[in-house]
Parts: C-alpha cells; structure tokens; sequence
C-alpha cells in the first residue's frame, strides 16, 4: 500500500513542476500578445488577454496545491486535509491541459 506521505510528496513535486510548465505557455501567450504592434484591433488582441489571465489562475492555482501539500506535511498528516490535496490536484491536472490545449490552439491553429 502507498502511504499517504508518499502521494502528498509527489503531488507537492508535480505541482511545483506544473507552476512552471504553465508559466512556458505564459511566456508564449505574452511574446505572440506583445507581437502586435499599435493600431491592432481589440478583437485580435483580446483572446490573448484573456488566456493570459487564465493562465495566470492556473499557476496560481498550481501554488495553491503546493502550499497545501506544505501544510499537510507540516501539520503531520491530517487525514481531512489528504482528500482535499487531491483534490485539488485533480482540478490541477485538468486545469494545466486545458491551458495547455488553448494556448497551443491559439498560437498554432489561428
């Protein structure tokens, strides 16, 4: 059986390793936002912003799982706290390929 330290120590690491990997596509997003120059219309540059600021929750909410996973091994392993770190890893997991997806379709297929 996998001890529950265990799963919260990987988690805390995927976590750690998903916050940068969403700040990639971050990067990517502000490079092809900041490619248009003045006199661009709105609606041209307005689906970057918005991406942008989800991706910008996303990393946010990658560091929210890192602090939680920080808090349960500190706190000794509460068993309320183990549900709600997974949880929120799960909502993670989808969050990240769903950024992912959307960043990659605008930069590449529009």
């Amino acid at each position: 059986m996998i001890e529950p330290r265990d799963v919260v120590i990987a988690i805390l690491g995927a976590s750690a390793a998903f916050a940068g990997f969403v700040l990639v596509f971050l990067g990517v997003i502000i490079a092809s936002y900041q490619s248009y120059s003045g006199g661009v219309p709105e609606q041209v540059v307005k689906p970057y912003r918005t991406l942008g600021g989800i991706l910008v929750g996303t990393f946010g909410l990658c560091l929210v799982a890192v602090l939680v996973c920080l808090v349960w091994l500190v706190g000794g392993g509460p068993n309320g706290a183990y549900g709600v770190t997974v949880g929120l890893f799960v909502l993670e997991l989808v969050a990240v390929f769903g950024a992912a997806v959307w960043a990659t379709r605008m930069v590449l297929w529009q």
